[in-house]
């Protein structure tokens, strides 16, 4: 930057003075000073947390509820509990539907031509 910031008697400095790429370099120091002054902050209340924590003779998992088997727990509780459905529906090249969401691309030109999803049910 080539001049130090400009105060006015308000205590701010006049942003109007600054070229284009003084102000870009000045939001790249602030941006830089941010992230720096955030990470600092996040590390102190880790470290009060985890203090905090201990004094309670508790573990940081059990705090927030993060132990190993609720968290396994959670990812089988987000699968489909039905698994992979049979197909219902074939096209004439093979391709195969279950039925379920949106019409496939292979069906859509033969519902245009006036053929119904029932032509296509698997017996």
């Amino acid at each position: 930057m080539a001049r130090a910031a400009q105060s006015t008697a308000a205590g701010s400095f006049n942003v109007a003075s600054y070229s284009f790429e003084e102000l870009q370099e000045i939001r790249r120091q602030v941006d830089a000073e941010i992230d720096s002054r955030k990470a600092h902050e996040v590390e102190s209340l880790r470290a009060k947390v985890s203090e905090s924590a201990r004094s309670l003779g508790v573990s940081i998992e059990e705090l927030f509820g993060l132990s190993s088997q609720s968290r396994r727990k959670a990812t089988r509780e987000t699968k489909h509990p039905r698994g992979k459905q049979p197909a219902k529906y074939r096209g004439p090249n093979g391709e195969e539907w279950s039925g379920r969401g949106p019409s496939p691309r292979w069906m859509k030109p033969f519902l245009a031509k006036g053929k119904t999803k029932a032509d296509f049910l698997i017996k």
